[in-house]
């Protein structure tokens, strides 16, 4: 299974398969789109694309990474391998291929013809967003010293014709490449990619280390090197390959009002002060696709999850050799460990080595190899039927977790939970079977023809 190598034969590979679901009908976006989107997520969980957003010629693409089988197969791996070669590849790298002639660079506009409150989606997603959003945009740029080039998520609010505000604070790695940058009293170049390949979004989500090159760490996830292609008006690389990109630089010394909006903790970010990203140039394909996201919803979940999935098994593969999977159900803040064990101090090691693997993590539950760690009706039954509270339940007080400013006292403390079955009773533990059950299809009993 190879690889994708652009968002475009993505969304071409679910529609192949009947998976993507078509809004024919106008839509307004400004809360309409998301009110869909929403009610999609909820029930099928399908990929999306408006075809007729009120305000704009370009189609919207959401959900495609909906479910974390996606994941897998967009990076040409099998999701049962999906975190282990994830971890793999975090250390590797691939040279980029720079070309002359790129599909993102089709249509180019640039001085007085950029406007992004017109030549982009004004898409405002939850009641008291402060505004129109960008919310699937990979930022890239350059080290200001090493040239090392950086690629992150941020959320950038379309602000006026040429300007952006972006949330980017160090330690994010972009953030302290513009620290470094201001330091030296310089602007920091940046690009911001909207329909990047499925390796760059993976390489911009992972906890690669600060010195890697990001462009070349997306050509190692999709085993093949990343096409790219000069900007007009900056000196930054970007995807040749991608759907639009907005071209510009974070401006030194500059930070204005941004917010509120609607974070993926489901609250609200309150007003702050952040950085300004002055637009030089928009290029985009003649037909480009424009990628949004829902913060908090199931494909932003599944991207920041994935991750965050793969960070713990590094970690926890090091005490506990066979972990069937890793999982975020319900949310990012906690993990279900599943794990073929082999003695009882295992689980333990399991949940210690998880809390302390990754900030954000303040709940872990350790489960065995027969409960599916992705679904948290089976998690809960682990709990209920396995756990002895009163020896399984470790409390750490007092260790932060999720330090926004704003809410950082609430995310302090951090709780594992033992829900394996004692080794010495596993066999009072085994799980009923249901002989012929993978077997049957569903629709072949009810109201079948059953007349002679």
């Amino acid at each position: 299974m190879a690889a994708l190598e652009s968002f475009r034969q993505l969304v071409e590979m679910l529609a192949q398969r009947s998976e993507v679901a078509s809004v024919a009908r106008q839509v307004d976006p400004r809360h309409e789109l998301t009110a869909v989107l929403r009610h999609m997520q909820k029930g099928p969980n399908r990929p999306l694309i408006f075809n007729d957003v009120r305000g704009t010629d370009l189609p919207v693409v959401t959900n495609v990474f909906g479910f974390r089988r996606t994941i897998a197969e967009s990076l040409g791996l099998a999701e049962g391998d999906l975190l282990r070669t994830m971890v793999s590849l975090e250390t590797k790298t691939l040279g980029v291929e720079r070309v002359e002639d790129a599909p993102v660079q089709e249509v180019v506009k640039t001085g007085d013809d950029v406007d992004v409150t017109r030549d982009l989606p004004q898409i405002v997603y939850a009641e008291h967003d402060g505004g129109a959003y960008i919310t699937a945009g990979v930022l890239i740029a350059p080290h200001p010293v090493t040239g090392a080039y950086n690629a992150s998520w941020n959320r950038c609010q379309l602000a006026a014709s040429d300007k952006l505000r972006v949330r980017m604070m160090p330690p994010q790695h972009l953030g302290r490449y513009h620290a470094e940058a201001e330091a030296l009293g310089r602007n920091l170049p940046c690009a911001i990619v909207i329909g990047a390949p499925p390796g760059l979004m993976f390489s911009a989500a992972s906890k690669v280390p600060f010195e890697a090159d990001e462009l070349e760490v997306a050509g190692a996830w999709q085993g093949k090197p990343l096409r790219v292609v000069r900007c007009k008006t900056i000196p930054v690389d970007v995807p040749a390959d991608a759907e639009i990109v907005i071209e510009g630089e974070v401006i030194a010394g500059v930070r204005e009002d941004e917010g509120p909006f609607g974070e993926f903790t489901d609250g609200y970010v309150p007003v702050m002060k952040n950085h300004v990203f002055r637009v030089k140039a928009i290029t985009r394909r003649r037909d480009a696709m424009y990628h949004a996201i829902l913060a908090g919803g199931t494909e932003d979940l599944n991207l920041v999850g994935v991750p965050i999935q793969a960070e713990i098994y590094k970690k926890v593969t090091n005490f506990v050799p066979r972990i069937r999977d890793i999982a975020t159900p319900g949310y990012v803040f906690g993990c279900v460990i599943s794990i073929d064990k082999q003695n009882d101090d295992q689980a333990r090691n399991a949940m210690l080595a998880a809390l302390g693997g990754y900030s954000w993590t303040k709940v872990v539950v350790v489960v065995d190899k027969d409960v599916d760690p992705f679904d948290a009706a089976d998690v809960l039954w682990a709990i209920q039927t396995r756990c002895t509270p009163e020896t399984g339940v470790y409390v750490v007080p007092g260790i932060p977790s999720y330090t926004r400013e704003d809410v950082r006292e609430v995310h302090r403390g951090k709780v594992g939970i033992d829900a394996t079955a004692p080794i010495s009773m596993k066999d009072l533990f085994e799980r009923r079977r249901f002989p012929g059950e993978a077997e049957i299809r569903l629709e072949d009993y009810i109201n079948a023809n059953t007349s002679n």
